[in-house]
């Protein structure tokens, strides 16, 4: 009498378990739909696609739970994982083999959070630590976002483009400044070059005045590419929004209805506003003249709709040559790669990294593109 209640128990859990596995399993197909579906059409399969590592790890976790009790019952989890496999490759990279180039030039992009201008005790010293940094790396292009600058006849300077200039021996630059403050203070975005810029562009985003993206036609050697550099729209949380997530904080007094809705609201508003943002740069992409590459913060991960825009056209140089899952955004709020580096399919990238500075709540990435 004991053995059948335990088996009529054990054949309640795993219907349960199938019931629970088909559900993960559609919640990972929508995840998939973010990168085809607009979130103009409907916004609601973007955030789906932002949790898109937790349907996986539970997917994958299921496939590991019916090696134990149905051979056959790992289908459901591992052909849902087959249908957007390519998602997955976009999220977790493997290359052991570099590829072979005769001529190349090495790109870091990096959001570098205004150089922490803010932080009144730490800022000399994180800038000029940040400095050292990039001019360890040697890149031949560097692609800033969130850059400041400020003229040197301000009060209490705060020097960056003109150090920059020097210690990283890039006489040529482009930049464009979203805000200009008082005593002569800039932010926006920034291209400097160890090689000459023959040509400078803009894309302006209507939804967004705070955003902006450019591109420079740089001549590498005998070779003429486009770089564009860009910062799709961000979230804009308040601290009252970041407390939400943090474990250190009362969460009585943060998670709340009128809390949790403001977040929905603010990450909706950002998933619609990159989806025009990313398919009007995509545009500039498609008619340019020259191989692009695109180098930016996305503030968007690789499975979402933003994302696709570019990779339809250019490959992602993470997918091509690094190893790992290359999380870039290391703030409070749990997130992966959202800084990226792009590049015509007729080009080629080898030793991709995402460097492990922390002088930013962002993570530099760089490689070598060439032919």
């Amino acid at each position: 009498m004991k053995v059948s209640e335990n088996k009529r128990k054990l054949g309640l859990l795993l219907k349960l378990m199938i019931l629970m596995n088909v559900l993960n399993s559609f919640g990972l197909i929508a995840a998939y739909m973010a990168t085809h579906i607009s979130p103009t059409s409907f916004v609601y399969f973007s955030f789906f696609g932002l949790t898109f590592p937790i349907w996986l790890t539970i997917e994958v976790l299921f496939i590991v739970f019916w090696l134990f009790f149905s051979k056959k019952l790992m289908l459901i989890s591992f052909v849902t994982i087959l249908l957007g496999f390519n998602h997955v490759t976009n999220f977790f990279a493997v290359n052991m083999i570099d590829s072979k180039m005769t001529a190349s030039v090495k790109i870091l992009s990096y959001n570098v959070k205004i150089f922490n201008l803010y932080d009144l005790e730490n800022r000399e010293s994180l800038r000029d630590a940040n400095f050292k940094f990039l001019q360890e790396e040697d890149a031949g292009i560097y692609c800033f976002q969130e850059f400041y600058h400020q003229e040197t006849e301000g009060v209490n300077p705060f020097i960056t483009k003109d150090h920059l200039v020097e210690i990283l021996n890039t006489p040529y630059h482009h930049e464009r400044y979203t805000h200009e403050m008082s005593h002569k203070r800039y932010f926006g975005v920034a291209t400097f070059s160890r090689y000459p810029i023959i040509g400078k562009g803009e894309i302006a985003f209507e939804n967004d005045a705070n955003n902006f993206c450019i591109y420079s036609d740089i001549v590498v050697n005998e070779d003429t590419f486009r770089v564009f550099n860009g910062h799709l729209g961000s979230i804009r949380f308040q601290n009252d929004d970041y407390k939400f997530f943090d474990e250190t904080e009362d969460k009585k007094k943060y998670v709340n209805e009128e809390a949790g809705q403001r977040i929905y609201n603010l990450l909706k508003n950002a998933f619609i506003k990159r989806s025009s943002q990313a398919e009007k740069v995509a545009k500039e992409i498609e008619n340019s003249p020259y191989p692009a590459i695109f180098c930016g913060d996305l503030n968007d991960t690789p499975v979402s709709y933003a994302y696709t825009q570019f990779e339809d056209q250019l490959d992602d140089a993470f997918v091509a040559s690094g190893n790992g899952i290359g999380q870039t955004y290391i703030g409070k709020i749990p997130s992966n790669r959202i800084d990226y580096i792009f590049y015509d399919p007729d080009l080629k990238s080898k030793d991709f990294e995402t460097h492990s500075v922390s002088f930013s709540d962002h993570k530099a990435v760089s490689c070598w593109i060439g032919k």
